[in-house]
This record gives structure tokens, sequence and C-alpha cells, in this order.
């Protein structure tokens, strides 16, 4: 993760670097610099120099400079925005796999994020908001013509960092978890939220027409960042249909058989979702037969009296009649899941209440249990259900995430795209944006400059 970090924070310096070819890093070389300081030395400098000889390069002007700030604190903007939407992207993908380790996995800090009340706001989750407002923002800038435009963007931009804000502050203080999105997703927010304001100020600074032609370009700019943002949200699904599948546990590598898919499932008979994702769970399983294998592992959870009952019960019960008996116990009204009572449930099945009540008691009927408990833990899973659909992790109550992990294992898919290659792509995006809308600019800016003579020029005899 440390290697993954300082490579993201190297790309972002070099991408900062192209934004600033010809601009701000660029409208000054440093032999112009050295020029100049030789003058204050008391020997020939850059503007003695210009009136010796009328070949050498003269200073950028005053607009000069001020059409390549504005060309760079655009870019500057725009690259924040990219960042923004596509880490968006990639936790919108992470809410909606629920489980399989597209981008972050169920043991780390985003997944703790996403679980949390603090990831939805009225219901949406927050992944999904942060991407629409972010390409709202992008496509706002693209368009932005008036100088109000840019104090309008540069407001919801603050209006962003603020939120951003209060967001690290809830991971750090109140969640004690860090999200990497996440972070990523705030600091670009940071970043847009000063380029924006540093742009609001160049349009008031510069005339409206030559603030234009310098920071928005022509159809060249526009059509290139449409097409980053499109990438920038595509790439982060694209990785996300294909995740690298990690080995599983050892103990779940050990219940697989070759030539079937086995399901396993930890799960609480009280447990609600649990109980809504059974029914599902046998329509899913009911066109491949015999080639899929269901196991569950209990894991009773301490607030649900009756699941460590129906968990003995389950336990007891014959491996060809558990199915049924699963049935009875999810269905069974969570007051005849107790220890006297939890027998009654299973008595549809006809088995030997005498055997029943002794396996119920028995010590090796509890240590089954713990030692279905302790894999759990040993898994650091968050949440019941928890589905294995042979490699394949999902996580909550999602079925058409269990269907689509079981037509994958079926059809033996295993594409998978390493995370390391996405941020190449996204780098490689970012380039040719930053690239192809700089030299646009430049070249519109070259034409309008060429369009009228500098007072400079040597005039025509």
């Amino acid at each position: 993760m440390l290697l993954n970090s300082i490579a993201l924070l190297l790309a972002l310096v070099l991408l900062v670097a192209l934004a600033g070819r010809g601009n701000v890093f660029a409208v000054r070389p440093a032999g112009d610099r050295r020029e100049g300081r030789e003058g204050r030395d008391g020997r020939p400098g850059r503007a003695e120099a210009s009136q010796a000889s009328p070949e050498a390069p003269a200073l950028p002007s005053s607009s000069e400079l001020q059409a390549g700030r504005a060309r760079f604190f655009v870019t500057l903007f725009r690259l924040a925005l990219f960042v923004a939407i596509a880490a968006s992207a990639a936790l919108v993908v992470e809410y909606q796999n629920a489980g399989d380790p597209a981008f972050c996995g169920v043991t780390s800090g985003c997944f703790a994020v996403r679980i949390s009340p603090y990831s939805r706001f009225l219901g949406v989750p927050l992944p999904n908001l942060g991407l629409a407002a972010f390409t709202a923002l992008l496509t706002a800038s693209l368009l932005a013509r008036a100088r109000w435009h840019h104090a309008a963007i540069a407001a919801a931009s603050a209006v962003g960092g603020l939120a951003a804000a209060v967001l690290l502050g809830l991971q750090s203080f109140v969640i004690g978890a860090f999200c990497a999105w996440c972070i990523a997703v705030d600091l670009a927010a940071f970043a847009a939220a000063i380029t924006s304001a540093l742009v609001a100020r160049q349009a008031r600074r510069m005339p409206a027409g030559a603030f234009e032609r310098a920071a928005q370009g022509g159809p060249l700019g526009v059509t290139v960042w449409g097409a980053a943002a499109a990438a920038a949200i595509g790439l982060p699904f694209l990785w996300g249909s294909h995740p690298v599948i990690p080995p599983l546990p050892p103990e779940l590598a050990a219940l697989q058989e070759p030539g079937k898919i086995t399901i396993v499932a930890f799960t609480d008979f009280e447990c609600p979702f649990c109980r809504r994702l059974h029914p599902e769970l046998s329509k899913i399983e009911e066109p491949y037969g015999d080639r899929v294998r269901h196991v569950r592992k209990m894991v009773p959870l301490p607030n649900h009296p009756g699941a460590l009952p129906a968990a003995k019960a389950y336990v007891c019960t014959p491996e060809d009649k558990r199915e049924q008996a699963a049935a009875l116990l999810y269905s069974a009204s969570p007051s005849k899941l107790t220890d006297e009572r939890v027998a009654s449930v299973l008595s549809p099945l006809g088995l030997s209440a005498a055997e029943l009540a002794a396996c119920l008691a028995a010590p090796e009927t509890q240590a089954a249990i713990d030692a279905d408990v302790a894999l759990y833990g040993r898994m650091e899973a968050r949440g019941l259900p928890t589905t294995y659909v042979g490699r394949r992790l999902v996580v909550a109550y999602n079925p058409e995430r269990i269907r689509d992990a079981l037509r994958r294992e079926a059809a033996g898919d295993d594409m998978s795209l390493p995370l390391p290659w996405l941020f190449v792509a996204l780098f490689g995006v970012a380039a040719v944006a930053v690239l192809a809308a700089g030299r646009d600019r430049s070249r519109g800016a070259a034409d309008e400059g060429g369009a009228a003579p500098s007072s400079s020029s040597p005039e025509r005899s």
C-alpha cells in the first residue's frame, strides 16, 4: 500500500509538471532569470541583450504571464476533479460489489466506513452523490464563459471542500478508520476548492475575452476533458467487474469439491437479512442442481437469543435433512427458538426426540459452533450474512451479486485486472487530456497573438 501511495504521488507530481509545461513553469526559462541576474551585477542583462540583438527572444509580456497562469489553474482544477471522479467511481463500485474486493476488501478501512451510518445522506450512498457533484463541476468548468460562472464554480467547490473536511473528521474521530479512496476524494475536493478560487481570481484580473481564449481553448480541449471524465467513470467500473480474487482461507479451500461450486454461508437463524436471503438462495441455486453444494457455518450473534439454540438444532440434524431443517429454522417464530422449544420446530422431520435432546446438550455440539465462530473471527468478516460463492465473497443481503458470482464461477470466468494497471490507465488518460488540451489552448492563444502584430515587431518596409 505504501509503494502504491508513493507511486501515485509521483504520478500526480508529473501530471502537475505537465500542466505547467508552457504555462507557469515555462513562461520564463531559467536562462532568462540567469541573464536577468547578470544584468543586476553590472553585466549586460536580458533587456540590454534584447536591444543589442533583434534575434534574441523577448521576455513574456504581462498578458502572456496572465494567460499562462489561467491555463495552469484551470488545468489543475480539472485534474483535481478527474481524481475525485475516478476515486468516487471506485467507491460506487465497491459499494455495489458488497464484498468482492475490487478495490478495498472487507477487512479494510473502506469497508468500515461503508458500513457506518455516515456513509449515506438521506439514504443515498455518499460516493454516488460525490460522483454526480464532481462530474457536474467538471462539466460546468468546460462550459463556463462569464466571470460569474467561475465565481459560482468556486463557491460550489468551496462547499465540497468543507464537506470533505467534515468527512475526514468523521473518519478520524468518530468512525476510527480511514478509507484510502475516501481520502483521495477528500484531498481532491480540497485541491478543487483551492484551484477553483484561483481560477475565479484570475478571471477577475483578466479581460473576459483574453481569459476565455487562454483558459477554455477550443472544441478539442472540451472534447478531451469530456472523454477523460468518461474514462474516469468507466475504467473503475471495468476493473470492478474483473477484480483480482484473493485465495480462499485454508479452512474454506478444504471444503471445495472438484466439479462442484461450493457455497459457504455464514449465518444466524434469527438474523433478519439471513432469513430474507434463504429463499432467494434456493431460487438462485435451483438451475444448477447437483453442481452446487451448500455449506452453512453457524455464527449465532449474542443479541439474538434464539440464534444459539437454532444453531445447535441445525448441527444436530442429519446431513441429508439439513436443508429442510434450515427452512424450518429460518421461518420459525423467534419465540420458538429456545432450548426447550427448538426441538418442536424440527418435529416435521421425524427426528428422534431423545437423540435430538442429547445432541443439543452435548459439549461437542457447542464445540462445533465455537469452531465456526472462530473461523468467522479469523476472516475478520463484518456482518451477516457473509457468503462465499466458490472463490467469490458477497457480504450482506445481495441476491443479485450472489447470482452474478455463481454465474461467473459456473462459467469459469478467471479474468482479472490487477489494480496497478488501473492507475496506469488513469494516468495515461489524464496525461493525454493535459497535453492535448494545453496544446489546444496554446494554439488558440498563438493564433490570437498572430492576428495582430505586436508593438515590438519590425515595421514592414
